[in-house]
């Protein structure tokens, strides 16, 4: 009876299946069921409210906040109970910036996704070739098969040559 012998290609692929599979499957779970709570800018860096007109705008009172800043109608009450017209110095700003981190999450998924359907693929071809390799001695072309896998020289005796 012939030995199958397994070929690159199914090696190649299960190779990468394992490898860049789990990458694949960690990115997707960090991408859909990470913790969105950890990408808030730190709380030393908070931002101005100058710097975050393009993410996003607050309204009070049907007013833009830059609009009451400007015209100094928003008040705060210090600690001694003083009131003072609230100035942009005093609004500072922490966004959660999970919307990009995720966006990068899956930018890096459509390349590994890419990566593992080419090695799922090439680990089909290689199991086809595999099981196509094992071909009973009844079948035509069987016996011309068997030769290319031949491990023995010929004319050496062995059963092989029979």
């Amino acid at each position: 009876m012939m030995s199958k012998r397994v070929n690159a290609l199914l090696w190649i692929g299960l190779t990468g299946m394992l490898l860049i599979g789990t990458s694949f499957v960690v990115d997707v779970y960090r991408a859909f069921w990470g913790d969105h709570t950890l990408w808030w800018t730190h709380q030393a860096m908070r931002l101005p409210v100058e710097k975050t007109s393009d993410v996003f705008e607050l309204y009070i009172g049907g007013k833009l906040l830059q609009k009451h800043l400007s015209e100094r109608t928003l008040f705060s009450v210090d600690k001694n109970g003083k009131q003072y017209p609230v100035v942009s110095e005093d609004i500072t700003i922490r966004l959660n910036n999970w919307d990009k981190i995720k966006s990068s999450i899956l930018a890096t998924t459509t390349m590994t996704g890419f990566g593992l359907g080419v090695a799922t693929a090439l680990f089909v071809i290689g199991l086809a070739r595999y099981f196509a390799g094992a071909k009973k001695p009844s079948e035509p072309g069987a016996q011309a098969d068997a030769a290319k896998y031949r491990t023995t020289p010929p004319g050496s005796g062995y059963q092989e040559d029979q």
